[in-house]
């Protein structure tokens, strides 16, 4: 039992070995493509470049300013109403004049 156990040990690690060999020459072949290897802020530039789509930071800053704009009124609007109700319901009596 333990012998089988090894085999099967041993031909996972032959198996892992060969895998990273591919992976090491399938980089190595990517890395020969390319002229020099891209850094972070070159593969972002280069993905908001090639982005055509609509939605951006602008559109996006513009949906949620106007979004935040009618959360903004509609607050402002059901608080002035909730004052006027309560002025309403408990008016203040002046009997000075």
């Amino acid at each position: 039992m333990s012998e089988s156990a090894e085999d099967l040990n041993s031909e996972s690690v032959e198996v892992l070995r060969e895998r990273l060999s591919s992976m090491k020459r399938l980089m190595a072949e990517r890395n020969s493509q390319q002229s020099s290897p891209a850094s972070t802020e070159e593969i972002w530039s280069r993905n908001r470049r090639t982005s055509t789509g609509i939605i951006d930071g602008n559109f996006l800053s513009v949906a949620f300013g106007g979004a935040l704009l009618v959360i903004v009124t509609v607050s402002v609007y059901a608080f002035y109403n909730l004052y006027n109700a309560i002025l309403k319901k408990f008016p203040s009596h002046h009997e000075e004049l």
